[in-house]
């Protein structure tokens, strides 16, 4: 009887070691912050917030085959995000832009950034860009009036047909719009309308 018993026991064991192991999973974020100063606007920022769409929020590492399925978005199977894009964005932000003299304030304006597209597009089967679209709403304090928007696209060209070039490109593509979205703000007190002045405005004069 207990040879019959283990017939079934072995039997059973050699199929878990012939079964196929799961791939391991690997987890990317944009890599060690910059040693770089971070870039202090003209005026205060009470905080620096992203929010994505529901296709958005999760740490699939998508991309999309614009070649031969231009409609549909697919994700690496062994490849992810350590967070969700606008998590790892928010947080290059904050790092980056000076909130006034602490990372949160009370007063001062609010910068919105509404993430539109954060993906690998290939454009053949060896030919991929990282591509992020965001719109970015500077918000008046208290109120969260508008001031100003703009919409930014950054596209930069990976250098591998895998989730590693895809990555690489796609920390690129943020380094690159962490530095339009400097850029515009520092701007953004010159050539207003009549009678708005953004800076004042942020500093609650």
């Amino acid at each position: 009887m207990r040879r019959l018993i283990a017939l079934p026991a072995l039997a059973l064991a050699g199929c878990l070691a012939l079964s196929p192991r799961a791939p391991d999973v690997a987890h990317f974020d944009f890599g060690a912050p910059s040693s770089a100063p971070a870039a202090t606007p003209a005026f205060p920022l009470r905080s620096v917030d992203v929010d994505a769409p529901t296709w958005l929020d999760s740490t699939a590492l998508q991309y999309r085959l614009a070649y031969a399925e231009p409609s549909r978005r697919q994700g690496y199977a062994a490849s992810r995000w350590a967070a969700p894009p606008a998590e790892l964005l928010e947080v290059a932000l904050r790092r980056a832009i000076v909130a006034g003299d602490a990372p949160e304030r009370t007063g001062g304006c609010r910068l919105l950034i509404d993430l539109d597209e954060f993906i690998q597009v290939f454009r053949t089967s060896q030919e991929s860009d990282g591509v992020i679209e965001v719109r970015a709403s500077l918000l008046a304090p208290r109120t969260d009036t508008l001031l100003a928007r703009k919409r930014f696209s950054v596209v930069r060209s990976a250098q591998s047909a895998d989730a590693q070039g895809g990555v690489a490109a796609i920390t690129a593509a943020a380094e690159a719009l962490v530095t339009d979205l400097q850029d515009w703000l520092r701007t953004l007190d010159r050539g207003q309308a009549p009678g708005l002045n953004i800076a004042q405005t942020c500093r609650g004069a």
